[in-house]
């Protein structure tokens, strides 16, 4: 290895480690997160809101809170979120065992219950909001096979 690539190994190595220092114990878009920090808020009686925001944070396990982006629709004055495969999505394993979450958007956090939902009918309504809102085809939509769940107040 000349010294040339291996200047620039090491840089790469500490602009690593600085990302994710500067991400500190947010999630990133590639890395889950700890406890989610912001301002915490009732949970709102409309979340139309939430059109504008193509991402939020959902924080799992209390007792040592686990986060990540996710993607979120409103839909009948009701939030869901959705884990397209379950098996790999630690969080969505988690609010099965442990069903209390905060949800971040911007800066607000909201304390809140997810309950997964079933109902094939809730179900075609979150399928059109989330093709609605991010796009793809129905028949192709991961929300078809993924885990869904309402969030509604503790």
């Amino acid at each position: 290895m000349s010294g040339q690539q291996h200047a620039r190994g090491v840089r790469l190595f500490f602009a690593m480690i600085a990302m994710l220092v500067a991400a500190g114990c947010e999630p990133t878009f590639v890395f889950a997160g700890g406890e989610l920090a912001g301002t915490e808020r009732p949970m709102p009686s409309d979340w139309g809101f939430t059109e504008d925001f193509g991402t939020v944070q959902i924080e799992t396990r209390p007792t040592d809170p686990y986060s990540v982006n996710v993607w979120g629709v409103s839909v009948n004055r009701n939030f869901y979120v959705a884990a397209s495969d379950a098996s790999d999505a630690a969080w969505a394993r988690a609010i099965e065992t442990e069903p209390q979450v905060r949800l971040r958007i911007g800066d607000d956090i909201y304390p809140l219950l997810a309950r997964r939902t079933e109902d094939p009918e809730e179900l075609a309504d979150v399928a059109d909001a989330y093709i609605d809102k991010y796009g793809g085809e129905p028949e192709r939509s991961f929300i078809r096979h993924a885990w869904v769940f309402r969030l509604g107040s503790r």
